[in-house]
């Protein structure tokens, strides 16, 4: 998984503050290093002019106005040893106390980075025991869906007969109740419905063969209303209260042969089919009580 920004913003701090230290540190080595270095020559020093007296040579730096430039180097790197010593020492002490202070904001900054670490790892453990409960649950409730589709299948929804569109289940203590119900829709067939549309245009073309406007009697009048909406303003003969109006029609055969004939047409082109199948369920607590619906996933 990707780092956090305060995780990638610490881890540079710390970083950084480690780079810093490197320096310090060699800097103080490099104070050792050369206080090592001086006080070996000192002892050498020390050592050489102690030979000398020893052996009765000279240890005067100059003589006769000469100068002795191997005793002269001899006597100040004696002499000088101590203040060098001094400096070197400060020097080491100066980058030690900088190296323990650095030291101690990389312990800061590492603890700060450690707490974040520490934190997220909680937060992560936390969210993927969620996310995992998350996924339990809908095994469960999808588990519990299947079985409660299968049973509604096999001994709920043969209850309601194949012409039927709602039907209650209610408890022998009259307190629950399922009710079945069903999405139906209509179909029609488009040739017996082509077959329609030609017989009521016959129809027009026999009592009115000029297309003019003329007297009609009542029914005619009547009919030409409900057949100019049933083509004319719904451009395509569908279920629904015009088609069901023009089908309770009782017409005259010898009158009006054509729509008794687009009638039987019509009403055979219909068919009515079955789509999903559901349940409402409704509980009360008397008998007197009206139902209420129960939720349902």
């Amino acid at each position: 998984m990707e780092k956090s920004n305060d995780v990638k913003q610490n881890e540079r701090i710390v970083a950084r503050l480690r780079n810093e230290l490197k320096p310090l540190k060699a800097q103080e080595a490099e104070a050792r290093r050369r206080w090592s270095l001086g006080y070996n020559a000192f002892l050498r020093a020390e050592k050489e002019l102690q030979k000398r007296v020893e052996k009765g040579l000279n240890v005067n730096p100059v003589v006769n106005g000469v100068l002795n430039k191997t005793v002269q180097r001899l006597w100040n790197t004696k002499n000088g040893w101590i203040a060098k010593s001094e400096e070197l020492t400060k020097q080491r002490d100066e980058a030690r106390a900088a190296i323990a202070e650095k030291e101690k904001e990389i312990l800061k900054a590492e603890a700060e980075l450690n707490e974040i670490l520490t934190t997220e790892k909680i937060q992560l453990e936390q969210t993927d025991s969620a996310i995992e409960k998350v996924f339990l649950m809908n095994d469960r409730v999808v588990e519990s869906l299947q079985a409660m589709d299968r049973f509604l299948e096999q001994d709920i929804y043969p209850n309601l007969s194949d012409k039927a569109t709602q039907k209650m289940l209610v408890s022998s203590d009259g307190l629950k109740k399922v009710v079945i119900m069903s999405n139906t829709s209509n179909e029609m067939d488009a040739e017996k419905v082509e077959q329609a549309k030609l017989k009521i245009e016959s129809f027009f073309k026999r009592i009115n063969p000029q297309q003019e406007s003329m007297p009609q009697d009542e029914t005619t009048q009547m009919l030409t209303e409900i057949l100019h909406d049933l083509l004319v303003v719904k451009f395509n003969v569908k279920p629904g209260p015009t088609l069901s109006r023009f089908l309770g029609l009782e017409l005259d055969p010898e009158k009006f042969s054509e729509l008794v004939e687009a009638q039987h047409l019509l009403g055979s082109a219909i068919s009515y089919k079955r789509s999903n199948m559901y349940v409402r369920l409704f509980t009360r607590n008397t008998t007197n009580d009206g139902w209420k619906p129960v939720r349902q996933s």
